[in-house]
């Protein structure tokens, strides 16, 4: 009989931690659901081009790529003879199928030596680097117009890639098959940004002879479209980082899943205790 009021003082004293320790939760909870709101994403800080009129018209920067070492050109002739213009071409009718693949690229282009150089059947070496490709094209063409009557030159650059890194959904490099890309064709191949990323700090990696420049751009704003930087050059790098809403958001969650874990566990010792 002395027992029992012992085990029920015992009681009480254990289920009043308990209710303690539960009210300090729940007190812990909406604070934690304050800072998620306040860390939410808004349409201001994900939007691309904000504050556009409904027509705007932006003047471009096109800038021009100068090839650089190690950059690789495709070179074909085409003449009236093509028994005379194979000797000037490394693509033959055997290997042509093998240029749906990237790195056959390597095997069949032109690569530029790190003087500068390429070494053109025939023709011999020919300094192409500091030039755009449609003046390697009309270098090779005088060169070519020595050999052959009415043959026609083609160049393309085909080492032309584009790397997109950080928060975007399929980060990775891409080949593009075309003369000219902007920023935002680039991180759309790239699957286009997280709803996470930053959007107003997006760093652009690009090498220019020795060194490499890094700036930053703010995709936000229309200005972009206006930018030296709008056009992408070969060998770029996007780096996106992801913005601290995000990492916030990461880490309330993380504290939240913790917090339930605990209400739970007290929970089921009160259960069990009663």
């Amino acid at each position: 009989m002395k027992n029992n009021p012992t085990l029920k003082i015992y009681g009480k004293s254990k289920n009043f931690k308990v209710c303690q320790f539960l009210g300090i939760v729940g007190k812990v909870f909406p604070v934690l659901l304050m800072l998620m709101l306040s860390s939410c994403y808004t349409t201001k800080g994900v939007n691309y081009l904000q504050n556009m009129d409904a027509e705007t018209t932006i003047p471009l920067q096109m800038t021009k790529y100068a090839v650089q070492p190690n950059d690789i050109l495709n070179i074909q002739v085409q003449s009236r003879d093509p028994e005379q213009a194979v000797f000037f071409n490394t693509t033959t009718q055997e290997n042509r199928n093998l240029q749906a693949n990237p790195a056959s690229f390597f095997l069949t282009g032109y690569t530029v030596n790190s003087e500068g150089m390429i070494n053109l059947a025939i023709v011999g070496a020919l300094k192409v680097s500091d030039l755009t490709v449609e003046e390697i094209k009309d270098l090779v063409q005088r060169e070519i117009d020595k050999y052959l009557l009415n043959a026609v030159v083609s160049v393309k650059l085909t080492s032309f890639k584009v790397s997109v890194l950080g928060d975007v959904k399929n980060p990775g490099t891409n080949y593009i098959y075309n003369a000219q890309v902007t920023v935002f064709e680039a991180l759309s191949a790239a699957g286009d940004m997280n709803l996470s990323a930053k959007r107003k700090d997006v760093k652009l990696i690009r090498q220019e002879g020795d060194v490499s420049r890094v700036v930053n751009l703010d995709l936000t704003g229309p200005d972009i479209i206006n930018s030296p930087y709008y056009f992408l050059h070969p060998n770029d790098v996007i780096y996106v980082e992801t913005s601290k809403p995000n990492l916030a958001n990461n880490n309330l969650g993380i504290l939240t899943l913790v917090l339930s874990a605990i209400s739970t566990t007290v929970l089921i010792l009160n259960f069990t205790s009663n």
